[in-house]
């Protein structure tokens, strides 16, 4: 075994169990994760010069170009109220003597922006005269909130960026243009890594990890349908060495400060 053998696989091996200890990780993102570092760091074919690494993952995931997309647009950093919104049905004004809420069909619906996230929260209110006084601070404490809230805290994505260093941004929107026939999306503002994003209270702050850089040829999923041609190890030439070194140079670990939101300026050129 090669010196470079044994380093892409110790390096496998730690991608590996970080993505495997990554609880908010979805199985699409995951599989993603797991072929991308199979392709950069273990895949015998990693040093064939004429594989792209995106034309080499899709084989290995087996997927077509529509796929490879669509485990992309799963990644798009985006606030997702169906994550947490778990207001109860019907009526939520309180019972008086029972413990337990009133339950009726509801008659009044709104719902209320939370000031420090910008996330929000349904209320529903059935047309008795205890429950309508009951909603009536709560009413006028949501007028406007939602223009008072703040850009709502991200909840669901941005998994991508923090295992590989890529041109994220335009490959989310473009994902989000072929797939979601949604052409409007744009970064959050609080970044696309979600280790970069500010703890949500009552949740605990996440563990941020080291990333490793992801090189590609074009960076682009849309490849040519001819299948490459495997290049025996004897008939490798010195431009093929040469380009296989410059490619594992690109695969280098990249330090990050272990930090759940770092500021706009304690950033690298390489997180941005």
């Amino acid at each position: 075994m090669s010196p470079d053998d044994r380093d892409g696989m110790l390096r496998y091996d730690e991608l590996t169990s970080r993505v495997f200890s990554e609880r908010r990780m979805p199985s699409g993102t995951r599989d993603l994760l797991l072929a991308l570092g199979w392709v950069t760091l273990r895949d015998p074919r990693r040093h064939d010069p004429t594989l792209g690494v995106w034309v080499r993952t899709r084989d290995v995931l087996n997927a077509d170009n529509k796929r490879m997309w669509q485990l992309i647009t799963e990644d798009v950093p985006r606030y997702d109220s169906n994550l947490h919104d778990d207001s109860p049905m019907g009526c939520q004004a309180p019972m008086i003597r029972a413990k337990r809420l009133c339950g009726r069909s509801t008659m009044h619906g709104f719902s209320e922006c939370d000031p420090a996230t910008g996330w929000s929260r349904y209320w529903g209110f059935c047309n008795r005269p205890r429950c309508r006084e009951y909603m009536a601070p709560i009413w006028e404490r949501s007028r406007g909130s939602h223009k008072r809230a703040p850009e709502p805290i991200p909840n669901a994505g941005g998994l991508l960026p923090l295992f590989f260093s890529w041109n994220w941004e335009s490959k989310y929107r473009k994902a989000m243009e072929l797939i979601k026939y949604h052409s409007s999306w744009e970064p959050p503002g609080y970044g696309l890594s979600a280790d970069e994003w500010p703890t949500v209270p009552g949740t605990e702050p996440v563990e941020a990890f080291p990333k490793l850089r992801l090189a590609t040829s074009g960076g682009d999923v849309v490849t040519k349908a001819d299948a490459p041609t495997q290049v025996a190890p004897a008939m490798v030439t010195a431009k093929a060495n040469l380009l296989a070194e410059f490619r594992r140079n690109q695969f280098s670990v990249v330090d990050l400060p272990r930090q759940t939101s770092p500021s706009k300026a304690s950033r690298t050129e390489d997180e941005r």
